[in-house]
This record gives structure tokens, C-alpha cells and sequence, in this order.
């Protein structure tokens, strides 16, 4: 079950995508709900990729994920879902992205409390050259695609792209270079007896 719960806007009469009521309802629908449910996020009001379009896209991706939905939908849309944009689903993928670290937490036991490597180690000490930082630092720690954690030389340096010409960029790189793998026979065999059954059931 699931469905697009929203506010309309009093000014504007827009159905807003990018509302906090939006997320409430969503998570209520969710939290309510015994059976699977669908949510919205990683959409916006915005009509294009800038600041307003990142701040809903983003916490609207983080609610959604800890609001305990099954199937988050509408990612990439802009200007109250009138608008798909590549530039807002690869902007949102990043969140996605980071909001999965977030969700997946932090662990606590013997080994990640590593007690033994703090006694080891000794007060003046450092942990960067550690066996047990090594075998832990890419699991533990998440490395963003996007997100640009340079110092303002470097930044310069590569020419000062914003995040908006980084995902530009990157939007560019996907549709040159990829080249999805076409589904196998019996996959489409089996999806078009699918749909004739529920047409059938349906119709």
C-alpha cells in the first residue's frame, strides 16, 4: 500500500513534494501500516538542481529510510513531481548513499570496541598505520562520489566545480559509458506471462 500524502500549498495551490508534511505522512503511513509499504523521497519542489532541491531531496531520503518503508519512490523528481531530472537522481543516489551508512549504524563488540589496540597503542600513540585500522577504515568509514572534502587549494586546483557541475559531470560520464545488460529471454517469457495472468484476472 502506499500513496503520495501531502499539503497544498495555500499561496501557491501546489502540491507540495518537498514539504515536511510530506515526510510526517509518509512516516505515519508507514509506521501504521502491517503490510508493505511505498514512500516518497529524494524529490522536490525545485524546478532545477540547486540548493532547495538538495535540502528536500535529502532529508526526505533519510526519513524515509528511517521511517521503515519498503519501496522509496519518485527519486529524480523536481518541480512537485512534474519534472524528472538526471541531475536530482544522481544528486539523490549520493544521499542514498550516505543515508545507508547512517542506517546501517554503529557496532559495538570486541572487535570495533578494540580495547586490545587502544592498550597497545599507548597514550602519544596513533592508530593510522594500525593492522586493525587497515582491515576496518574502508567498511567503517563512508567514501562519498561527490561530496568534495578537499582543502580550498586543491578544490582551485581541479577547477573550483560546484556540486551541481560534479553531478553534471557525472550525469554525462553515466550516459556515455554505461550500457545496461538486456534481460535474458526467459526473464521476458516469464514477465510477459505475468501481466497476460493479471490482465486476464483484472480486465
Amino acid at each position: 500500500m502506499g500513496g503520495v500524502f501531502t499539503t497544498l500549498d495555500m499561496r501557491t495551490t501546489v502540491f507540495s513534494y518537498g514539504a515536511p508534511e510530506l515526510l510526517l505522512l509518509d512516516a505515519a503511513l508507514t509506521d501504521i501500516s502491517k503490510i508493505p509499504v511505498f514512500s516518497t523521497a529524494g524529490c522536490s519542489d525545485a524546478k532545477e538542481l540547486d540548493q532547495q532541491a538538495g535540502l528536500e531531496g535529502g532529508l526526505s531520503i533519510l526519513m524515509a529510510a528511517q521511517s521503515g518503508a519498503n519501496l522509496i519512490h519518485d527519486v529524480g523528481y523536481l518541480e512537485s513531481g512534474l519534472l524528472g531530472s538526471l541531475d536530482m537522481l544522481v544528486l539523490s543516489n549520493e544521499a542514498i548513499s550516505m543515508v545507508k551508512r547512517i542506517m546501517r549504524g554503529i557496532s559495538v563488540n570486541q572487535e570495533t570496541l578494540a580495547v586490545d589496540v587502544i592498550s597497545r597503542v599507548g597514550p602519544g600513540g596513533h592508530f593510522l598505520d594500525d593492522d586493525h585500522t587497515i582491515s576496518h577504515f574502508k567498511k567503517e568509514i563512508w567514501i562519498p562520489e561527490l561530496i568534495d572534502r578537499s582543502n580550498l587549494e586543491e578544490w582551485s586546483r581541479a577547477g573550483h566545480k560546484n556540486m551541481g557541475d560534479r553531478v553534471r559531470q557525472r550525469v554525462h560520464q553515466i550516459l556515455e559509458t554505461h550500457h545496461p545488460q538486456p534481460l535474458e529471454e526467459k526473464m521476458i517469457h516469464e514477465l510477459k506471462a505475468i501481466i497476460a495472468r493479471a490482465d486476464e484476472k483484472y480486465a
